[in-house]
């Protein structure tokens, strides 16, 4: 039961984008791959990102994350599959709170 569980998890797809905005433009890059999008706003680039991931793999659930770095640019992970729902979560309130 064991090596299923972690095989399992061996097949989570995990999708990081660096993303930043300029121009009243949001654009992201996928960290090491090649995936992009881009959009007027963050909700729309997340929408967009997570499509983006699906489209590679869809092998499952998905969980997301945006976190603030600045004003300007932004993390967005996308973790397909995997099983379990729940408990994947990043911090971006302290990096927006600026203060």
């Amino acid at each position: 039961k064991s090596r299923r569980r972690l095989k399992k998890e061996e097949e989570m797809g995990v999708f990081s984008f660096v993303c930043k905005s300029k121009g009243g433009e949001w654009t992201a890059k996928q960290h090491e791959g090649d995936l992009e999008a881009s959009a007027s706003s963050t909700y729309d680039l997340q929408r967009k990102l997570v499509q983006t991931a699906l489209s590679a793999d869809s092998s499952g659930g998905v969980q997301s994350s945006f976190s603030l770095v600045s004003p300007t640019s932004a993390v967005f992970v996308v973790v397909i599959g995997g099983g379990g729902g729940g408990g994947f979560a990043a911090g971006g309130g302290a990096a927006a709170g600026g203060g």
